[in-house]
């Protein structure tokens, strides 16, 4: 929604300031001050869009009202999403000594932050699905979980794609008719589910509303992969990149997006260049955990093909600078890539041991990256059957993982190629 569209108006209610307001979706805000909303709408928008700018601000919006709880919880979620923890944590504290006279959706979306800062996905999706049942216009609250890395599909539940697509149809009323935003996001999870045409077509529909949208972009990179439409994609991207900075949050997933689509069409050393002067310089700038999904995977798939002198040395030096304690079990996945293709099994036993750990504190999906590290141990061990059999256990539930179908199709690739690069 353009900034120009956004809505304040005066509710007949009073809190600490004497006054509140009400957001474009018909949200009460806990502060008087005009100014302050107005910044703290156009920080939710351009994080929902996946545009610079979001964290200034939403800084701006505390300057100007520092008891404005949400402003400081929107900063503790886009540090997080940077990999900025410390930063994170002292945002929510900040928000959390601001909530006397918050609204009660003010104070259940800083409680639904507090699970995403601390990495309780399960208990922070069951007080998403709690908090969106009683303010379904909560866009800063649902982007928590509707994302690749969200919330759902971080849950280890095999239908998290079908939960997200029931939750995202039923909340269409609460929101403009052809709302970018839901619009988009809900034709990618039809694109998930195999109702790619449809999809795809929301997914235009939505950018041409709003051409200033990553995350749109990004569905249209799914619809036209899904779709098998590679070249159409390589015709959108540079002309929507046009206008989006290289320090936007999707940039180098697009261009990742960019360089399955050039393997696609047998362009391997399109993909190779746009990899070596492209996606591996950008990891550093990029979100970490972006960085380390699209880093491994591209070269993974580019060795498949028999590609040597892959520039494995720099995606594992950022690898460990900024992962040295290991992640989450689709951060696991790739974090094994990296030892796979340097023949390091002290690190791919590191990696399982991690998951073997998530597995016991109750993470349903650790088990099955787990299979995934069985199976490349399998393969570099010489053993191929041994490989296969995990391997198929892996695919089969491969969905538990969280991410995209288009990211998690490196498992089938890996197991028909039936062996593993080499990071020579």
């Amino acid at each position: 929604m353009p900034q120009g569209m956004w809505r304040h108006r005066r509710l007949p209610n009073h809190d600490r300031k004497g006054a509140r307001l009400q957001d474009s979706l018909g949200n009460s805000v806990s502060t008087a001050s005009p100014t302050a909303l107005r910044l703290l709408d156009d920080a939710i928008d351009m994080h929902a869009r996946g545009w610079p700018g979001a964290l200034e601000s939403a800084e701006a919006a505390a300057r100007e009202d520092p008891e404005l709880a949400i402003a400081h919880g929107l900063q503790a979620l886009i540090h997080g999403m940077w990999g900025r923890r410390a930063a994170a944590v002292s945002a929510l504290s900040r928000a959390l000594q601001a909530t006397r006279g918050t609204s009660a959706r003010e104070r259940s979306l800083l409680e639904l932050l507090e699970h995403v800062v601390g990495g309780r996905t399960q208990t922070g999706l069951a007080w998403l699905l709690a908090h969106v049942r009683r303010f379904p216009s909560d866009m800063m609250a649902l982007t928590t979980g509707v994302g690749a890395y969200g919330l759902f599909a971080f849950s280890g539940r095999s239908d998290h794609n079908e939960q997200r697509l029931l939750l995202l149809d039923d909340l269409e009323r609460h929101y403009p008719p052809d709302f970018p935003w839901l619009l988009a996001n809900r034709g990618w999870m039809r694109i998930e589910l195999g109702s790619v045409q449809e999809g795809l077509a929301m997914a235009l529909h939505a950018i041409e509303s709003r051409r200033e949208n990553a995350h749109n972009a990004h569905v249209v990179a799914h619809g036209f992969h899904e779709a098998q439409q590679p070249a159409d994609y390589l015709a959108f991207l540079p002309k929507w990149l046009a206008g989006y900075p290289d320090d936007g949050l999707m940039w180098g997933h697009l261009q990742w997006h960019a360089a399955i689509a050039e393997m696609a069409l047998e362009d391997v050393p399109a993909a190779l260049q746009r990899c070596r002067d492209k996606i591996v310089p950008h990891l550093t700038r990029g979100a970490p955990f972006m960085s380390l999904a699209d880093g491994p995977s591209l070269l993974w798939s580019l060795g498949l093909k028999g590609l040597p002198d892959l520039p494995w040395a720099e995606v594992a030096r950022f690898a460990s600078d900024r992962f040295p304690t290991g992640s989450n079990p689709f951060g696991e996945l790739h974090l094994a890539m990296i030892a796979a293709a340097q023949r390091d099994r002290d690190a791919l036993a590191t990696c399982a041991k991690r998951l073997e750990q998530l597995s016991a504190g109750g993470s349903p999906n650790a088990r099955v990256a787990l299979s995934w590290v069985a199976g490349l141990k399998g393969l570099i061990d010489e053993n191929p059957e041994e490989g296969e059999r995990h391997l198929c256990d892996c695919q089969e539930e491969a969905v538990r993982l969280g991410g995209s179908t288009a990211q998690r199709s490196i498992i089938g690739q890996t197991r028909q190629a039936g062996r593993i690069p080499y990071a020579s």
